[in-house]
């Protein structure tokens, strides 16, 4: 499903992360997979990311978080250490 015109334009105009950008996913079946974004999909709430492993694969971008150093899993899961 597409994305309204605003919606579109808001994503394309000021996009959330550029292309050679280091992505982690955050949420979702993939989470805690790093890698490097390549561009926005027709569905600009996708985007195609190269994962660490070399694999190229899609996923929506709400999911996505900038890589900026090395995320826990306590970080990614909201979880205490306790």
């Amino acid at each position: 499903m597409l994305s309204d015109p605003v919606r579109i334009a808001d994503a394309t105009n000021n996009p959330k992360f550029r292309a050679g950008d280091e992505v982690v996913m955050v949420e979702g079946p993939h989470k805690c997979v790093h890698g490097i974004f390549l561009e926005l999909k027709d569905d600009v709430e996708w985007a195609s990311i190269k994962e660490s492993n070399g694999t190229v694969s899609s996923h929506p971008v709400e999911w996505m978080s900038s890589y900026r150093e090395a995320l826990s899993y306590f970080t990614l899961t909201g979880r205490s250490r306790e």
